[in-house]
């Protein structure tokens, strides 16, 4: 127990104290709800303001993907053929005075519980099973924060989708609809799906120029009047709102342009962050807390490739242009085999 003496010391230390916890990531003290951050999950750890630390490898990570060199920070996305026993994610702050919960809902249904570490650089991790079947699939990752401030209620989700799978399992769930569609799960407050996410076989299949639908939910519920919006990692953004069944439809952007066709690569992978934010005038007690109004806010990442239509049209012209250029050589040489003139001989007897 401290014990403060004297005006001068006591209240320097108080604001040492007040200084350290604004300061310290991974640990809000803001009581205005409207100047929080919305709660985002990453592989990377993210600062207090949902900024990634890609230069940041802490040893107390997860197993590190296969192929991936000690000391190399992780990869801003997972790949969904190379799947590991353990996997573990990022978020980027908490309340301390809220209370903070992390659930996984695995691909056969079954929700565990997984390892939750808070404070400087929150965290949390749980095992993945190995095999085809049922553990074949999507793993739902949801970190789910409640708490009153200033008479408002805020809840906080974020969710995280790990596609578990390797094409050596085989694809046996392939015509299963609850492992090749997102799902969802009616004990999250505040919840963002977003369909058609992956293919039968279990790959990303979202490209730009794709018209995303966008679902809200709170406890399985459709949510009329929440803002939705979708943000790239190159800066552009679109807003729409749900309707009365819970969905907003926006056509995402294609926004891939490398300075020369060289540098273009099909396999390349850009990412959104979908946040959909609703709120209510409601009233009521939360661990003997009174409130008067609820703020949900909820996040989504998800990673996008390059439209088949940027490089299908450079195929298509290579390929007319080799038969130009087949069809030219044709007809060059049948030209000339007509141009040939047999050869006569003249001869004379004297």
């Amino acid at each position: 127990m401290i014990a403060f003496t004297g005006n001068t010391q006591g209240s320097g230390l108080r604001l040492f104290v007040l200084v350290l916890l604004i300061l310290v990531p991974g640990v809000s003290t803001q009581a205005n709800y409207r100047d929080l951050v919305p709660l985002r999950l990453s592989l990377a750890p993210l600062s207090s303001a949902g900024a990634e630390d890609c230069g940041h490898d802490p040893v107390q990570d997860s197993v590190p993907a296969t192929g991936r060199p000690q000391g190399r920070p992780r990869p801003a996305q997972e790949s969904e053929h190379r799947p590991v026993p353990t996997r573990t994610y990022h978020f980027n702050e908490h309340r301390r005075q809220a209370d903070i919960k992390a659930y996984v809902r695995r691909p056969d249904g079954s929700v565990i519980e997984p390892e939750l570490r808070l404070g400087v650089n929150p965290s949390l991790s749980f095992p993945t099973l190995f095999g085809d079947g049922p553990v074949h699939g999507a793993n739902n990752v949801y970190v789910v924060e409640q708490g009153v401030d200033d008479s408002v209620f805020v809840m906080r989700t974020a969710k995280w989708i790990t596609m578990h799978h390797s094409c050596r399992w085989g694809h046996d769930g392939k015509f299963d609809e609850t492992l090749i569609n997102p799902q969802s799960l009616d004990t999250i407050p505040f919840e963002i799906v977003v369909d058609e996410l992956w293919d039968t076989n279990f790959h990303a299949r979202v490209t730009s120029g794709n018209q995303l639908r966008i679902r809200i939910l709170s406890f399985g519920r459709p949510v009329q009047g929440a803002k939705v919006t979708l943000t790239t990692d190159k800066g552009w953004s679109k807003t729409v709102v749900s309707d009365k069944e819970g969905v907003a439809s926006v056509q995402l952007i294609r926004d891939y342009y490398p300075p020369s066709w060289s540098e273009f690569h099909r396999t390349h992978r850009g990412r959104f962050l979908v946040t959909a934010q609703y709120d209510a005038d409601q009233q009521g007690v939360y661990k003997g807390k009174p409130y008067e109004h609820i703020s949900y806010v909820a996040t989504h990442p998800w990673k996008y490739s390059p439209s088949k239509r940027d490089y299908s049209s450079y195929s298509y012209g290579l390929l007319i242009g080799i038969l130009a250029m087949t069809v030219s050589g044709v007809g060059v040489y049948t030209y000339r085999e007509r141009r040939k003139r047999p050869y006569k001989g003249i001869l004379f007897d004297e």
